[in-house]
């Protein structure tokens, strides 16, 4: 039995044999009045069968349904008796006004057929004909109310759809722009300090005596190594960038420039104060594009997600280290609140810090407002 219910169509089957087996019970039990009973359960047999192809043929079956009505009704039975052609009708109705392509005249081929059984059986009744005309109807209003229902929760998984399509392309162009930026970076600080390396390396072994062959040779493979290491470094960045882009050229930006970060916030009616402690002297490359980078990333999630009015940013320049704080006078982020669309600016701001040996905590002000403060040592991390 589970077998044979597995499919529509295997139910359709099991429904018109449960209909038609139950017409035929009401029949030849006396439930039904009126009528031959041989030419009864053969309408009845044929309009519970009819059922079998509700989902396939809708319009056919309804109309085999409310014919055998009518010959019921023809037939002198009387409809206020049995139950079996008030299922038929009713599912062979809700079925054609869910399935049919035109739905409208279903109802209207559904109505006129169920006032010709009426005008059969009761003559003209205009309480009868009212009747039947509200009931039909009816039925076919919940049909129609189903297919809409279907329609729309069809179309609302459609534009999930095209909203995780749209939100997973967006997610691809951000990760081939981040892909970009690292090659840059890597271009600009690691590459070049390579190529340096490179460079010095070999002019002092062009410098070295004749009779230092041992240390000719060792700086020779130090050169060797260092530009096939060049080389491969070169040959990743290739695989960073996308396709047909060509190496980047344009300086990357200092921790000097962070003036410049303020200028939009300004410009976006936000008060904006930058302030350096301490004497700012040059930073090795890295360290400078890291630092940058987090004041940059802090200073975007205030505008992004603080009702904040005001940000204020402190440079410090330590004799080991150089630490940032930008705080603002915002709604600090409250537990169990979604995170923000893309929001992974926090890890890749201690990203950037733990590379570097450094470190990284955010949290609410002793106030109002919220603070993030990024501490990272000159020398690098431990070794």
């Amino acid at each position: 039995m589970a077998g044979l219910a597995a499919s529509p169509a295997r139910r359709d089957v099991l429904l018109a044999l449960g209909i038609a087996g139950l017409a035929q019970a009401e029949v030849w039990t006396g439930a039904v009045v009126g009528g031959p009973r041989p030419a009864v359960a053969a309408t009845g047999l044929v309009a519970g069968l009819a059922l079998a192809w509700r989902r396939r043929f809708p319009p056919a079956t309804l109309v085999t349904v409310l014919a055998g009505m009518i010959a019921q009704a023809a037939l002198g039975v009387d409809s206020n008796t049995g139950f079996a052609m008030v299922f038929a009708v009713v599912i062979a109705l809700c079925t054609a006004a869910y399935q049919a392509r035109h739905p409208l005249p279903v109802l209207a081929a559904a109505v006129g057929l169920a006032e010709v059984a009426v005008l059969i059986e009761k003559g003209p009744s205009a309480a009868d004909l009212l009747y039947a005309g509200v009931f039909a109807g009816g039925v076919w209003l919940a049909g129609h109310a189903l297919r809409i229902r279907q329609l729309s929760s069809q179309l609302s998984e459609q534009r999930a759809a095209q909203a995780e399509r749209e939100a997973a392309w967006q997610a691809g162009v951000a990760v081939d722009r981040e892909r970009a930026r690292i090659a840059r970076e890597l271009h600009d600080v690691v590459a070049s300090s390579m190529t340096a390396m490179a460079l010095h390396v070999g002019g002092i072994r062009r410098i070295l005596r004749p009779d230092q062959q041992a240390e000719r040779e060792a700086l020779l493979m130090a050169e060797q190594t260092g530009r096939q290491a060049l080389a491969e470094l070169h040959r990743l960045l290739g695989l960073l960038r996308e396709p047909g882009q060509a190496a980047p050229h344009t300086p990357l930006p200092r921790l000097a420039d962070a003036g410049d970060l303020l200028d939009p916030v300004r410009a976006g009616g936000l008060s904006a104060e930058l302030r350096v402690e301490g004497t700012p002297r040059p930073l090795p490359p890295g360290i400078d594009l890291s630092a940058y980078r987090i004041l940059q990333e802090a200073i975007t999630n205030v505008v992004k997600h603080a009702d904040a009015t005001r940000i204020d940013c402190v440079i410090r320049y330590g004799e080991q280290s150089v630490r940032l704080d930008i705080s603002n006078d915002g709604e600090p982020p409250r537990a169990g609140r979604a995170a923000p669309a893309g929001g992974h600016g926090l890890i890749g701001m201690r990203e950037r810090a733990t590379l570097y040996g450094g470190t990284l905590e955010a949290g609410p002000c002793a106030g109002p407002g919220y603070r993030v403060t990024a501490v990272l040592p000159l020398d690098g991390p431990a070794t």
